[in-house]
């Protein structure tokens, strides 16, 4: 008898406090207006600090467009989107090895965004590291026989009227092309 209301008493103090301790990270998290320094209450517990891409949540995407010329003066390709495609299912929550890459290219398309917001020298652009990075993912899409490409940046913001839904950001002089090296060739 006694037993049992020792568990029930344990039982009803775990409950309780994982209530406490989800109504507090929520109390927690609300906006700054209405946000309350909780740890003075929780008696050093400590309670998430999530903010969820506040205050400034994405709503934009960006893509990587190219083209490219070849060495008999044709006219250069149409652009094409060679933004990469992110698989989205529920075990990506638990394992993504893939995302890497994506997620790379995309941070640093992001870096020349903010860069062409701030009308960062296009010379210093071009030398910088995500510039490079954004190159050469535009270079892995080119064809074999391509002699130049330019790559474009390009926002598109999915929730705005069609004739504002897609915003360039930076587009890249014609950058020439050497010979693709044969793959398991190494470079002296």
């Amino acid at each position: 008898m006694l037993s049992e209301r020792i568990r029930g008493a344990a039982g009803a103090f775990a409950v309780g406090a994982l209530a406490a301790h989800l109504v507090s990270t929520v109390l927690q998290n609300t906006p700054d207006s209405y946000n309350q320094d909780l740890r003075k209450f929780t008696g050093g517990w400590p309670l998430p600090g999530w903010r969820f891409f506040a205050p400034n949540p994405g709503v934009q995407n960006v893509h990587l467009l190219v083209r490219e010329s070849t060495s008999d003066g044709a006219a250069p390709t149409p652009w094409r989107d060679v933004t990469p495609e992110v698989d989205h299912g529920w075990t990506q929550v638990l394992w993504n090895p893939g995302s890497r890459g994506p997620k790379a290219l995309f941070d640093a398309m992001q870096q020349l965004s903010v860069m062409s917001a701030n009308q960062a020298d296009f010379g210093w652009v071009t030398r910088s590291l995500p510039y490079q990075l954004v190159f050469s993912a535009s270079r892995a899409a080119a064809a074999d026989d391509s002699a130049a490409l330019q790559f474009l940046l390009m926002n598109v913001f999915p929730s705005a009227p069609p004739e504002r839904r897609m915003k360039p950001i930076l587009t890249s002089e014609w950058i020439a092309l050497g010979p693709v090296p044969a793959e398991g060739a190494t470079t002296g």
